[in-house]
């Protein structure tokens, strides 16, 4: 096209970037993650719209945690991909009316006394519109990110419950595998502590450390409190944590005691 005279250097670098960008195809048939977040990921044009990361996100996200054997399921999804190819309808829509409304000069372009005022706003407002549903069909892509994981797993037979069981099993069972007594942990209880590992347990870990409440008086009994305290701490707390003894102070500290 032609371009109009005196156009401003932000229109002209916001239309050359509209126009650059080729119509999306509808996806079909992906056979890999990476080609379900390309799809999403295009929704996107440079210095104008920048790619929805929150859901490609949760796109990644709820495909990793699924088992290998649900995985093929998933990138199948019917409503996944119905709602991908929506909202790449919408973004060419919403495309076309960002460039229609790029193409108009502002009015310092074309002299306020020729300006088409109405048209403008016309052009500006449409262009909002499309946006917005634009916007809301990529959160409803979002929302069947999530619902597919839970639709891939009945596929299998299973369910998010389930896989969240297992998760932890695993955790617990990797915890547990590396733990010792008289290891150095760090865990939440409910502030940050270190302690030495009194016994492990199936499903937690026993914990002796020093007492925040030492030398002062017991409100039940008037004893005074002890210098180190015990706790049972949970093998898949996202808080427990192994140290390394040789090169952490407080570790050392407590393994002198």
């Amino acid at each position: 096209m032609d371009e109009p005279l005196g156009i401003s250097s932000g229109r002209k670098k916001a239309l050359q970037a509209v126009e650059d960008k080729e119509e999306l195809e509808p996806v079909e048939n992906p056979e890999t993650i990476e080609d379900v977040v390309s799809a999403v990921d295009e929704i996107s044009v440079p210095r104008v719209m920048s790619p929805p990361r929150e859901t490609v996100e949760t796109i990644e996200s709820a495909y990793s945690d699924l088992p290998d054997e649900a995985k093929p399921h998933y990138l199948q999804d019917d409503m996944l991909l119905r709602r991908v190819n929506s909202a790449r309808r919408q973004f060419n829509d919403w495309m076309g009316k960002r460039r229609r409304m790029a193409e108009m000069p502002s009015p310092v372009e074309a002299g306020r006394a020729y300006y088409p005022t109405k048209n403008a706003q016309n052009r500006s407002r449409l262009e909002q519109e499309s946006r917005e549903e634009l916007e809301e069909k990529i959160d409803r892509v979002r929302a069947a990110a999530r619902g597919g994981q839970q639709r891939a797993l009945n596929e299998i037979g299973s369910s998010v419950g389930e896989q969240t069981k297992k998760e932890r099993e695993s955790q617990r069972g990797e915890m547990r595998s590396r733990l010792e007594k008289d290891d150095v942990v760090k865990f939440r209880n409910p502030s940050l502590q270190v302690g030495r590992v009194v016994r492990v347990n199936q499903k937690s870990v026993r914990v002796r450390y020093p007492n925040p409440r030492a030398g002062a008086s017991c409100p039940l009994t008037g004893e005074e409190q002890p210098e180190e305290t015990e706790d049972r701490i949970q093998l898949d707390s996202e808080y427990l944590e192994l140290l390394d003894v040789d090169t952490v102070e407080e570790g050392e500290a407590l393994v002198d005691k």
